[in-house]
């Protein structure tokens, strides 16, 4: 019998992708998918080089590739240095995730511009100017390349303590819709996904009782997984995606269908 061909349009054995923050959290846990599938993995970190250290160690006995490269995306004058690097290092990038972002709570009362600054820096700024540097390279390319934003639930479903961060993330939606269709001609497709409430070591030292309540409200009754993150992107980078750009993918369990009240 033949190769499946579903399996091997998710078979990402001799692909490059670039994960940006993923060395710890959820982006580890989407770089952890993609070395599962076979690709090789460029990933990013800002602050933590031992755990970058750890994932590439993780990654390649995996059987893979990988390498850890510093990356602060505030800084825009340094990317495509970094870039550069992973091109040299890879030979080419077939699928960027743009997973790094910060995420701290702040009251609209107390909000300084300086805070407010820093989260659209980071979480939009930097990202933006990420997706350019990569695009760059896709663009020249013979196969474009796939490019998978990371929003958030957030980005439409406001939070007291987070519109700053939701902004910013509405922000990334846009211009993923724009960058998909400038650069669709390249072959070059861009697209989102907006995952709901990510479980995480600290969550409930973070936003106590958060879990319960999104539990509670989200039909499948879980919180997020970095792995349904994971293999979200996987499919968003894959062949079986080849005619989907532009588009915002959630990823909630369905808890942005929680009815206003109850019905019964």
């Amino acid at each position: 019998m033949g190769r499946n061909i579903v399996c091997d349009a998710v078979d990402y054995t001799g692909r490059t992708v670039m994960i940006t923050g993923a060395a710890q959290g959820a982006g580890a846990g989407i770089a952890r998918r993609f070395a599962q599938a076979g690709a090789n993995l460029a990933i990013t970190y800002n602050h933590n080089a031992d755990a970058a250290a750890e994932k590439v160690a993780e990654f390649t006995a995996m059987g893979v590739k990988a390498a850890a490269f510093h990356l602060d995306q505030r800084e825009t004058d340094t990317i495509e240095g970094v870039v550069a690097e992973i091109v040299k290092t890879f030979g080419g990038i077939d699928v960027l995730v743009n997973n790094a972002g910060i995420y701290p709570h702040q009251t609209n009362l107390e909000m300084t511009p300086a805070e407010w600054d820093d989260m659209l820096d980071s979480n939009t700024r930097g990202v933006y100017f990420v997706c350019q540097a990569v695009g760059k390279v896709m663009k020249d390319q013979p196969n474009g390349g796939s490019i998978v934003n990371i929003s958030s639930i957030n980005a439409t479903c406001p939070s007291d303590t987070l519109v700053h961060y939701g902004t910013s993330k509405a922000a990334v939606e846009f211009f993923t819709r724009g960058l998909a269709h400038d650069w669709g001609k390249y072959g070059i497709r861009v697209n989102c996904i907006a995952p709901g409430l990510i479980e995480a070591p600290m969550l409930d030292v973070w936003v106590p009782g958060w879990r319960e309540s999104y539990c509670e409200r989200a039909p499948l009754g879980r919180l997020v997984s970095p792995e349904d993150l994971g293999n979200a992107a996987i499919f968003l980078g894959s062949p079986l995606a080849s005619f989907i750009t532009g588009q915002i993918l959630t990823v909630d369990g369905g808890v942005l269908m929680a009815p206003a009240f109850n019905w019964t």
